[in-house]
């Protein structure tokens, strides 16, 4: 599908509210106060009320932006309903739209190896948030994007936290791969049914970002410096693909650290074809 790609795409900022799953630490609280600082109303949330608002206040005092935390576990369908009943109330409120979605909240094994070797209860733990949470996420807020789009006349924009363990698979780590593997396949699923509606979504792996959970994790012991994506990064990457300047993208994989606003526009320029960036076997 052809998109305009200039920055006159660009949504307004301060007309528009911003949703980050599992904003309060890691790669989501970069984001959170990457979006906070451009100027969208953001939502962070977290698995706890607690943890949700302390993050939001120290946004909002560190940016100055309207920053609001929400307790949350996006695999539980209750939970994400009443959010929902939330963000109505704040559209309400303030005249502005929910607009961009990030699926930022997952999980990874609690060990790496083979599969028989891996914890049962982690392995469903990495599957109801980084399958089920991202699904209920989109199921439950993909109509309140369609209307926002539909009432400003700009598209709203998901943008699902992906990884190369999705897009190559990483051996250590199946159910992990697995679970970002088949966020393509919902990704084909929005496209399909949403994008004449206003909804666009992409998949952006974030590199690897030194944080708690990396600097866990065997494999990425031998990183140092440049051997991490740093935050600026990730965060320049994901404004972009919110703007609209890279809406040629949707339901594509990108990748921060090897990609760029400037670099990803002059290869849509290029032409992209129906199987570039995609999941595919061929």
């Amino acid at each position: 599908m052809t998109e305009n790609l200039t920055p006159t795409a660009t949504a307004v900022p301060s007309e528009t509210i911003a949703l980050i799953t599992g904003g309060a630490r890691g790669i989501g609280r970069h984001l959170s106060e990457a979006f906070a600082k451009a100027g969208y109303d953001v939502i962070v949330t977290a698995t706890s009320a607690e943890k949700a608002e302390s993050a939001a206040d120290e946004i909002a005092e560190a940016t100055g932006g309207a920053v609001t935390g929400v307790g949350l576990r996006t695999d539980d369908i209750t939970a994400v309903n009443q959010l929902r009943d939330s963000v109505a109330g704040l559209e309400k409120s303030t005249g502005k739209r929910l607009q961009v979605l990030i699926n930022n909240a997952g999980r990874i094994e609690s060990t790496e190896g083979p599969l028989w070797d891996a914890d049962p209860e982690s392995l469903k733990d990495v599957v109801d948030a980084n399958v089920l949470g991202v699904a209920l996420m989109i199921n439950v807020f993909a109509p309140v994007l369609m209307a926002g789009a539909q009432a400003t006349g700009r598209p709203s924009r998901i943008i699902d936290l992906n990884s190369g363990s999705g897009a190559k698979g990483t051996p250590a780590y199946a159910v992990y791969s697995a679970s970002k593997a088949s966020l393509f396949r919902i990704a084909d699923s929005v496209v399909h049914f949403g994008h004449d509606k206003g909804l666009r979504i992409f998949e952006m792996a974030p590199g690897v970002v030194e944080t708690a959970m990396t600097k866990s994790m065997p494999v990425h012991d031998f990183r140092q410096g440049d051997d991490w994506t740093s935050p600026a990064q990730v965060t320049d990457l994901a404004l972009a693909l919110a703007s609209g300047t890279l809406d040629a993208f949707t339901g594509r994989y990108v990748r921060a650290g090897a990609d760029s606003e400037e670099s990803l526009i002059a290869e849509a320029a290029d032409g992209l074809s129906e199987s570039s960036r995609r999941l595919v076997l061929g």
